[in-house]
């Protein structure tokens, strides 16, 4: 349970009011940049050509463990 989980419950059972709750947003992002940066996810969520991408790079990744390249060289 995070802390703003906590205080959303204790709201709900009037423990705590809604004010004294902290808002916790990042340091100098807007909404607009919030939505910009939703709206980018989303995007790419729904690109399949990314998604098609991400998955051959994991299926590559699968095949060839870290070290697999060009090993000529080593003495």
């Amino acid at each position: 349970m995070t802390v703003d989980d906590w205080y959303e419950q204790r709201r709900r059972q009037g423990v705590v009011s809604g004010q004294s709750a902290p808002q916790r947003t990042p340091a100098g992002i807007t909404d607009e940049e919030l939505q910009k940066q939703q709206q980018e996810k989303k995007e790419e969520e729904d690109d399949e050509e990314a998604l098609q991408k991400a998955r051959n790079w994991d299926d590559w990744k699968d095949t060839h463990p870290r070290g697999y390249g060009n090993r000529q060289n080593v003495g």
